[in-house]
């Protein structure tokens, strides 16, 4: 009598889109079985930025600029230079009815969906195969420096979008590899509009990564459709009009910076000198320990296990067809350089490129790492299709368990 593997029937029956959100339940259960906002020294930040831009909004002011009763009611010009689409996110909760907690629950909630789906997509499409996809979208979700948005930093909701955004900017770039079109331009502009409109900062670490795609990927007549030249002409157009698309954020930020003591941002504690990992770059334990006396900025031991087998599997794939694949190369070039940049090492790039200071601490880069690394971790899938559906589910736990 054969026996039928339950979660691979209930897996294989589900909308592709659906089973990733499933197994990536218990990232966002915490939100759910918490009485208001998850507490964690800064969270009540979400709540002050919150009841401010709803007041704007009521008020019929759109874009907001200012803070009207933060300054001890003298306002302030904290959305003038915060990225702050989720809050407009959440703005549109509390419009529609919810409370103030509730729409920061939803918002964040909508957050974790909308990474996971996305990591889920872009796997998807690089390699055409579920069960990579799913291995992949669990690993992302289940990050521990993505966790760490909500779950420790409290206040970093805008950070925490920008995981959403860096797959989509990439399958976006894809899509438009695979079929140059005007609504695949569009895809590109407002994904990368919503990087920049979600975190700034998140969009200054990860553009250079968007060139290095360009490079990989567009320096080639291997197209499916049109040539490599037109293929970066298109690619281009579609970063140009998501800069022009979130203009009304950035270049009234750029151009009333020299009014503003923006040299603050990047001295004492916010200087990036006391900030790279180096032996602490991997915490070393069964169970990652999120307190903040545990050093939590830091990739978690499951997480750099599986991405070292990850990273073997790809190059015993390599010595096997004699070649290397364009797409598992990529991913390992830009996983070097994002783990690098987070080590002393990289000291006199940070000490001489423009605008890195701002980014203020090397740790930021674990969440660009984030991508690579479960898309490497996903290759793990590509080995065997036997009992894969077993593995992704036990996968989902261990990982839930960090």
């Amino acid at each position: 009598m054969k026996i039928t593997c339950w979660p691979k029937m209930i897996l294989q029956r589900l909308p592709s889109w659906l089973a990733p959100i499933l197994l990536g339940l218990f990232a966002y259960l915490p939100i759910l079985s918490e009485p208001g906002v998850v507490n964690t020294g800064d969270s009540a930040f979400l709540l002050m930025r919150l009841h401010q831009l709803v007041l704007n909004l009521r008020s019929g002011v759109f874009p907001a600029r200012w803070m009207p009763d933060a300054a001890y009611g003298l306002g302030y010009p904290f959305f003038n230079f915060y990225a702050c689409f989720p809050y407009y996110i959440a703005g549109l909760f509390n419009l529609l009815g919810f409370d103030t907690v509730w729409s920061l629950k939803l918002t964040q909630i909508l957050g974790f969906a909308a990474a996971t789906v996305f990591a889920y997509l872009l796997a998807k499409n690089l390699w055409n195969s579920k069960a990579v996809a799913l291995l992949t979208a669990l690993a992302y979700t289940y990050t521990p420096f993505h966790l760490i948005q909500v779950y420790v930093r409290g206040d970093a909701l805008s950070e925490f979008y920008a995981f959403a955004f860096y797959p989509l900017i990439l399958l976006a770039l894809w899509r438009l590899r695979q079929k140059p079109s005007p609504i695949n331009i569009a895809f590109l502009a407002l994904a990368y509009a919503g990087l920049i409109l979600s975190h700034n900062i998140s969009a200054l670490v990860f553009s250079p990564f968007v060139g290095l795609w360009l490079i990989a990927y567009g320096l080639s007549s291997s197209n499916n459709k049109g040539t490599a030249i037109s293929y970066l002409l298109y690619a281009i157009s579609g970063i140009a009009l998501g800069l022009a698309l979130s203009a009304w954020f950035w270049l009234p930020a750029l151009w009333e910076g020299k009014w503003v003591h923006l040299e603050r941002m990047t001295s004492g504690y916010l200087n990036y000198s006391g900030h790279f990992r180096s032996a602490d770059l991997v915490q070393w334990k069964t169970v990652f320990d999120y307190r903040r006396e545990a050093s939590p900025y830091a990739m978690g031991a499951v997480q750099a296990i599986f991405g070292l087998a990850g990273v073997v599997s790809i190059i015993i794939r390599w010595a096997r067809r004699r070649r290397l694949e364009r797409n598992s190369a990529f991913l390992l070039l830009m996983l070097a350089i994002v783990t690098f940049l987070i080590t002393p090492v990289s000291r006199p790039i940070w000490d001489t490129v423009p605008l890195l200071p701002f980014v203020q601490f090397p740790w930021r880069f674990l969440a660009v790492q984030a991508l690579p690394l479960s898309l490497v971790i996903g290759h793990l899938a590509r080995w065997s299709s036997k009992r894969v559906w077993r593995g992704i589910i036990a996968g989902a736990l261990g990982l839930a368990l960090q």
